[in-house]
Formats: structure tokens, sequence, C-alpha cells
């Protein structure tokens, strides 16, 4: 009885590492991007955007421009647009998180029901141009 119990405690012990495990690895499959932000893909063409903590509303655009550029293929004329405004990230696990996507927002749109004054509404677009203009280091704080 006692080893039967061991083992079935164990084989749960092994499932929660493996889950514990296949989390972290998601939360470290992420671009580095310039000015110390992040980037975590999700399905498809959506990805969560994580700037240094205390950053400006521009870097979440600055950060969203570079890795549609860089990591998407995405043209300069190319929108992108907010499925979920600021809020606790997916895969991330930071406080202060966007998700943005190529493709217009739809079913995908996750709003909590407030209208946000930062300009993170859920449909809220920019050009990956317009967009990169922000990463202006006096509009993102740096200076």
């Amino acid at each position: 009885m006692f080893w039967t119990h061991m083992k079935n405690s164990l084989s749960i012990m092994a499932i929660c590492m493996t889950a514990v495990a296949a989390c972290a690895v998601e939360a470290n499959n992420f671009k580095s991007l310039s000015y110390g932000a992040r980037a975590y893909p999700h399905d498809g063409v959506v990805f969560e955007v994580v700037p240094p903590i205390g950053s400006t509303r521009a870097a979440f655009w600055c950060a969203g421009s570079e890795y549609a550029r860089r990591f998407l293929g995405a043209g300069w004329q190319t929108p992108f647009y907010v499925v979920r405004g600021l809020g606790t990230g997916e895969v991330s696990g930071r406080k202060d998180t966007v998700l943005f996507s190529l493709e217009p927002v739809g079913a995908q749109a996750q709003s909590n029901g407030i209208f946000q004054f930062n300009g993170f509404n859920p449909g809220s677009a920019k050009t990956v141009q317009s967009a990169d203009t922000d990463c202006d280091p006096f509009l993102l704080d740096l200076i």
C-alpha cells in the first residue's frame, strides 16, 4: 500500500514538473527588441509586446512595429492592430503587456468592456512606419 501511494505521488510530481517546465520554455520563447523590449509569439500573427517596466505608451507601439517588421516580415505600410489592451501577459505573465496582430481584429479581440484612454483599445491600429516614429528616445523617456 505504501509503495502504491508513493508511486502515485511520484507520478503526480513528475506531471507537475513537466507542466512547469513547459510553461518556462514558452515564457523563454521571446524575441529581444530595441530599448529592452521583448515580444512573445502567439498563434499565427498575434504577438505579446512587453516593454521595460515603467515604459511610455510609445514603447508598446515601437516594439510592436519592430517585431512586425523584423520577425513577421511586415512592410512599412502594413497596419497592425491591438487585439487586447493593457493587461497581464498570457505568455510572459508580466502585468503590463499588449497583444497585437497583423490581421484586423474580430473574433480574436479581447475586451474587458472598459474603454482605455491610452490608445490600446481592441481594433486600434497603426502602420508599421507610423508606429516606428514612436521609437524616438525622447518619446520613450530614455533621455
